[in-house]
């Protein structure tokens, strides 16, 4: 059984509308006229509204009453009275039970064609409401409402105070969802996958009562119990059957009590809904903040446990420099026009928070290519259903997830011969620089062959021994990276990171046995999360 702490605020407001209507919400009073007479009062109504033709009767009409034997009987028409076997539940001895059907009365809104519908309101013209202006416990007049002409609309489906419009037709989740109309209206209806209840006793408080009791866990069961479905989402509700529901009616007074005890629950209901939704996004939003606070204290050498003995990141990135001038010697890769390196002054102080033994680099300078995809000509005329896969930003999820969800194809000529430059390799790091910035990805040998468009940039590494590609993808999705990352954004019609942006980027570089510590400290902890 869930306990309160355990409820959403929609399934405790449902706990409380189950016990509302069982009779278990309020205290009973044996003073109060039995909901008996009640009955009698709205069958006496029915007669005069059948009189005046704003009805019309039922060809088997249908009494429910309590026999000497404490049971419940119904009569309908000149038959012989039945015992009542399938009630739902159990109910005070002053409350009665009645058909749905006898309660209310039940009409569908107005159908129209589409081509007779308008967005704007004129003269000699009715607005409709549709499903969509249908909330729990409300509905809305919205600026995108159809109005059609008067003469679509017969008088009887006008809406009028204490009315309920329920959706017609409606997703599972949605069987239930009722609202009371609030005032007579001149020119507004129901469209024609709405029902309009209108209650045979009119008066506020019952209409209060069948919408809560409509929102009960009990009576939405009910509802779904008569439904026909229609396709894969949708239910239509079946009229003829929702007449027959089963329907607990308390005694007049009671009602009352009941419907303030309701009302004086929602405003706690509706805070406890803003607390819940905190929490959720709380609990949503938590181990996205740890991950980022962990990627934080990785980056400035505070997760791990340093050793003196490791070979300084100095020494490291010195490595890398002249392999680099190797490859540029070799004619493999062009030298920077701008190249400049980063070194540690006398004050020892060239980047702040990190361990002695590291060092900073620019990714520039760890790296023998940084560049940018492109994309075929054609835009999508020049999408295959097959072939070689074609990255766009979406693909990349961040740290080294690249995603095959929805991925596009280019033909193989294509690839080779007009996008030679994107081609990817194995172990290329991406970075989306459009749209959602700075998420990384890392291509796998199994993922290949791929290509990728001008959202994503691409930086390849000079050395992976001395750069752990793994480490620098969390690095690159740390916090301090990511901000100065986008804070540096170009402001475009859709902001993006240049080139420039990317190859200046300065990251923190630790000892190679410290960049193997903290990635698999951070795998992890990760995985804990």
């Amino acid at each position: 059984m869930k306990t309160i702490k355990n409820l959403t605020a929609d399934e405790l407001r449902k706990s409380i509308l189950q016990l509302a209507i069982q009779g278990k919400l309020v205290k009973q009073n044996p003073n109060d006229e039995p909901a008996s007479e009640l009955v009698k009062k709205i069958y006496e109504e029915k007669k005069k509204l059948i009189a005046e033709g704003k009805i019309k009767k039922d060809k088997n009409e249908s009494y429910i009453f309590k026999g000497d034997d404490n049971c419940y009987y119904e009569k309908i028409g000149n038959n012989a009275s039945i015992k009542l076997e399938d009630l739902p539940f159990d109910i005070p001895d002053n409350w009665t039970w009645i058909r749905f059907g006898n309660l209310v009365n039940i009409s569908t809104g107005a159908s129209f064609k589409k081509e007779q519908a308008i967005q704007k309101n004129k003269s000699n013209y009715t607005r409709v409401l549709r499903g969509g202006n249908i909330l729990p416990f409300q509905y809305l007049l919205k600026n995108d409402d159809l109005y059609i002409p008067n003469d679509l609309v017969s008088n009887d489906i006008i809406l009028k105070a204490n009315d309920l419009i329920t959706p017609a037709v409606t997703s599972l989740e949605n069987i239930g969802k009722v609202a009371v109309i609030e005032k007579n209206y001149d020119s507004v209806t129901a469209g024609g996958f709405v029902y309009i209840f209108r209650p045979n006793f009119n008066c506020n408080l019952i209409s209060n009562l069948i919408m809560d009791f409509m929102s009960s866990s009990a009576f939405q069961e009910m509802m779904k119990s008569i439904t026909k479905k229609s396709g894969q989402a949708f239910y239509n509700m079946n009229k003829e059957r929702l007449k027959d529901l089963y329907f607990p009616l308390p005694p007049l007074e009671e009602q009352q009590r009941i419907v303030d005890k309701i009302n004086s629950f929602e405003p706690l209901i509706q805070e406890y809904d803003k607390y819940e939704k905190q929490l959720t996004e709380l609990e949503s939003t938590f181990a996205e903040k740890l991950k980022k606070s962990i990627l934080q204290f990785a980056i400035e050498g505070k997760l791990v446990k340093q050793d003196p003995n490791d070979e300084p990141a100095s020494v490291l990135l010195e490595r890398i420099k002249a392999e680099k001038e190797k490859l540029i010697k070799e004619g493999k890769i062009k030298r920077d026009k701008n190249e400049s390196y980063i070194y540690q002054g006398d004050d020892k102080n060239y980047y702040e928070n990190i361990p002695n033994s590291w060092s900073i680099s620019s990714l520039s300078n760890i790296s023998s290519l940084i560049t940018k995809g492109t994309t075929p000509r054609g835009g999508n005329v020049a999408y295959l259903d097959n072939g070689i896969g074609f990255l766009r930003a979406e693909n990349v999820l961040g740290f080294d997830k690249i995603s095959n969800t929805e991925l596009k194809y280019i033909s193989e000529e294509t690839h080779l011969n007009y996008l030679k430059r994107s081609i990817l390799f194995e172990d290329d790091i991406l970075i989306t620089i459009a749209g959602t910035l700075g998420r990384t990805g890392l291509v796998r040998k199994c993922d290949l062959p791929l290509n990728t468009n001008q959202a994503i940039s691409i930086v390849r590494i000079i050395n992976k021994d001395l750069i752990k590609l793994r480490y620098l993808t969390y690095v690159l999705n740390a916090p301090s990276i990511q901000n100065s990352l986008t804070e540096q954004k170009k402001i475009t019609a859709i902001p993006n990171l240049t080139l420039e942006i990317i190859g200046d980027c300065i990251i923190p570089i630790a000892p190679i046995k410290q960049q193997n510590k903290i990635v698999n400290k951070l795998d992890y902890l990760f995985s804990l999360l």
